[in-house]
């Protein structure tokens, strides 16, 4: 299973420079789907504000601080787990002994990381296991309950969708459950910065 689902991630071409680079997150959240380049993780699913991150840290590549197309959009745990991590140390140079990142804005980024039926994120190649290990520590997080999560919240919004068809006493328990579920989705996913 893919990491972003049936989302596709695609930064758009041709844009205009902007400065700072934080003046790229609105096209960045759309270009992103409103999820995590890195983990898939929907902004439903967490209390913390998403980010942009630089995808080869500006420690290696200071002139690309304003390149669009080194920029992803990032939950906050991502980036924070890659901070300025790149195991070559040179900005031309993507992987070394099988330790590195893949752009998840790439058609590459599939070959190298995927979900199991269970949520989790596991890694199919040498660079997408370091990415897994040590790269994010996708291994040492919720990953699997945040993508249970993710599926709780897509099955409401298709109950949403189909309320209209239901008769009165299947709309009062689609209501009650409803109501159970905004209450869990409030106490687990509000209050973003």
């Amino acid at each position: 299973m893919r990491i972003h689902g049936e989302k596709k991630i695609v930064r758009r071409a041709l844009v205009e420079h902007r400065s700072p680079y934080g003046k790229y997150k609105d096209i960045l959240r759309e270009d992103f789907a409103e999820i995590c380049g890195y983990c898939g993780k929907s902004e439903a699913v967490t209390k913390n504000a998403f980010e942009t991150d630089h995808f080869i840290p500006l420690k290696y590549a200071p002139e690309k601080e304003e390149d669009y197309y080194n920029l992803v959009y990032s939950c906050y745990e991502c980036n924070r787990k890659k901070a300025s991590k790149w195991p070559s140390k040179d900005k031309n140079i993507q992987f070394v002994n099988g330790e590195g990142f893949v752009d998840p804005a790439s058609d590459d980024y599939d070959n190298h990381l995927e979900r199991d039926t269970n949520g989790n994120i596991i890694g199919k190649t040498d660079v997408g296991r370091y990415m897994v290990e040590k790269g994010f520590e996708f291994n040492k997080r919720p990953m699997r309950e945040i993508y249970k999560a993710m599926q709780l919240i897509e099955k409401k919004q298709q109950l949403y969708n189909k309320r209209k068809s239901v008769s009165k006493d299947e709309l009062q328990e689609y209501i009650e459950a409803d109501e159970l579920l905004a209450k869990v989705q409030r106490l687990l996913f509000e209050n973003k910065e």
